[in-house]
């Protein structure tokens, strides 16, 4: 799926958007999981609701040049999630009138020195009758630096991390450092504490996440060995780096 929206501007990713034009060549994509359709993981995907509410907000340039990032699968696997694409955030409506709503408790998924989690002391930050809104970030760590400094509204937002480090398994992509994850184990990571605090009962359907990213890795893996490809990705695409205490760490 080819995504272009006007600069500095966001757009939503509905399926009604999607369209069956194959791609140039031999190589054909599908247009929901954005894998090459030989490899499609649409048929893995076991849809699972949180009590969490997600907005994944992916980089423009993620929605161009990165059809195999993991925020495409997070987003199929969660019913209670959507996913915009953008840079600029201020003026998106959709985003303004989640933050406006009384109904939520809005966060961003994001490392910081007064970053909470689901072991903060008291956990004072879920007020009693609101649901959690989690805005997560997908980008490399220029992208979402830039979302960030674009975007006030999500800026200004409280921080929330994990109360644990978390090695990645993204292991065909290189990370900044050693404790960044991708956005699909980010996700997956936020859920699982989330259910030892108690405030999500998923009864192990987050395992999906990591289930559906796992045969991702494992496919790619395949695909570089049988075309004598062992190198990593150049770019570097950890889409969070979250420490308990930990500051972001951002590159320039």
């Amino acid at each position: 799926m080819s995504f272009h929206p006007p600069a500095g501007k966001a757009s939503m990713v509905k399926k009604t958007d999607i369209s069956n034009e194959a791609q140039p060549g031999n190589r054909q994509e599908c247009y929901v999981c954005h894998r090459a359709k030989v490899n499609c993981l649409c048929g893995s995907v076991e849809p699972f609701s949180t009590r969490m509410r997600f907005v994944i907000l992916m980089h423009t340039k993620e929605a161009h040049k990165q059809r195999t990032g993991t925020a495409w699968l997070a987003k199929m696997c969660l019913t209670n999630a959507e996913l915009l694409v953008g840079i600029d955030f201020t003026r998106n409506e959709r985003i303004n009138s989640l933050l406006r709503d009384p109904a939520y408790s809005p966060f961003a998924l994001y490392p910081g020195p007064k970053a909470v989690n689901f072991k903060t002391p008291g956990a004072e930050f879920l007020p009693e009758g609101k649901t959690l809104l989690v805005f997560v970030i997908d980008g490399t760590w220029r992208g979402a630096k830039r979302i960030l400094n674009k975007s006030p509204n999500i800026r200004a937002l409280p921080r929330l991390s994990f109360s644990g480090s978390y090695l990645s398994r993204f292991i065909i992509k290189r990370q900044p450092m050693a404790h960044c994850v991708s956005t699909i184990e980010a996700v997956y990571y936020l859920c699982k504490e989330a259910e030892e605090a108690g405030y999500e009962n998923l009864n192990g359907q987050n395992e999906i996440l990591m289930a559906i990213f796992k045969k991702m890795v494992d496919t790619q893996i395949d695909y570089q060995k049988k075309n004598g490809s062992g190198r990593a990705d150049r770019g570097t695409r950890a889409r969070a780096c979250h420490t308990p205490d930990g500051d972001p760490h951002l590159g320039n």
